[in-house]
């Protein structure tokens, strides 16, 4: 073999070397790749579809039900955004995928993608407020049941967030033997006069105020302006991100397919988690915290209002029955500390009590 030829042969070699790793490391990245699923279920009730999506690596192993986590939304909008946020490094859904967890949302039946009541297509005042604690238990447990056959696990670990927390944790009084750990993350909490005068009947705080309708409309300003009001103006550039908030806003409008036909656009909400948030603040609340029998976390953000520092410490005193029990405390950061510059504080407090 002349010089030229064993050049050509070390080339081709090298070529096919350089071939075989690409290849391998083009394997390596899709093992560990997240998979996204979708998945319409249906629901206890008839007529009702609840909208599922599923985050996990392509190469998860057997799911155990240390693993298989279901994230459960409050207000104004579904799980499925929330999230599940478009921004790099603002999805709490990838963020558990990528670390192992088989992760679902759940949206409530009347939110995103599920099923919306036939009442809201008539006059919100020709009907109750729609979508109270009873219904949304009914859907929590359909996601439940369903991800417990998909995946064949007994329990799964549930991350309940605002009014979601409370149901979460109702929840888990009532289906103990289907969950394995329990998240209360900004939950709802405690004797609060401001949010009973809000949701009161106005002759009446006491009284929830029925008469509000079966829904209501929120445009960017209603959407925005409890989250401003929580920042101090000095900080709001400080705690949260322009892009994070005006993606949020236009996920959120997406989700409605009604948003559109109004002027400003606006996303339809259910009145009933209302109900209930103001039946919660006049200290009628949805759980009996001594029935929770489930390792639960306790998460609040430093400028927390839903749920005072003293409702938080009297929650996690009243966890008796509860394996054990954690309070997680987030700095610089509100009821939307999900979507904050601090998430990170809240994702990995949340990671490592999940794999405790």
């Amino acid at each position: 073999m002349d010089y030229w030829s064993r050049v050509g042969k070390i080339c081709r070699t090298a070529v096919a070397m350089v071939v075989i790793s690409a290849a391998t490391v083009s394997a390596a990245e899709q093992e560990n790749a997240v998979v996204k699923e979708e998945f319409l279920v249906q629901g206890r009730d008839q007529g009702v579809k609840l909208f599922v999506r599923e985050k996990r690596l392509t190469n998860l192993p057997k799911i155990a039900k240390e693993n298989a986590v279901l994230f459960i939304h409050g207000l104004p909008g579904p799980a499925s955004v929330i999230f599940d946020l478009a921004v790099p490094g603002y999805s709490w859904l990838e963020y558990m995928a990528e670390r192992g967890f088989d992760a679902f949302t759940l949206d409530i039946r009347g939110f995103g993608r599920s099923t919306r009541p036939a009442e809201m297509k008539e006059s919100p005042d020709k009907n109750l407020p729609l979508v109270r604690a009873d219904q949304v238990v009914r859907d929590i447990d359909v996601a439940v049941d369903y991800i417990r056959s998909k995946r064949k696990v007994d329990k799964v670990s549930i991350i309940g967030y605002s009014i979601g927390a409370s149901w979460s944790a109702l929840y888990a009084t009532l289906h103990p033997e289907k969950v394995n750990k329990l998240v209360m993350f900004g939950a709802i909490y405690g004797k609060n006069s401001t949010f009973v005068s809000t949701f009161g009947d106005p002759t009446n705080p006491d009284r929830p105020y029925f008469e509000m309708g079966a829904y209501r409309y929120l445009a960017r300003k209603e959407m925005l302006e409890q989250w401003d009001g929580w920042i101090k103006p000095e900080f709001q550039d400080q705690w949260r991100d322009r892009e994070v908030i005006d993606t949020w806003i236009g996920a959120l409008l997406s989700s409605d397919p009604t948003a559109k036909q109004r002027s400003p656009e606006s996303i339809q909400v259910p009145n009933g988690p209302y109900i209930d948030w103001h039946e919660i603040h006049a200290g009628r609340s949805l759980f009996d915290p001594a029935r929770i029998k489930a390792p639960t976390m306790i998460v609040r953000g430093s400028a927390e209002e839903l749920m005072t520092n003293e409702a938080a410490d009297e929650l996690l005193q009243r966890l008796t029955s509860a394996p054990f029990k954690r309070r997680l405390d987030i700095g610089d950061s509100t009821h939307y500390a999900l979507l904050e510059k601090n998430r990170l504080q809240l994702y990995r407090g949340v990671q490592n009590f999940l794999e405790e």
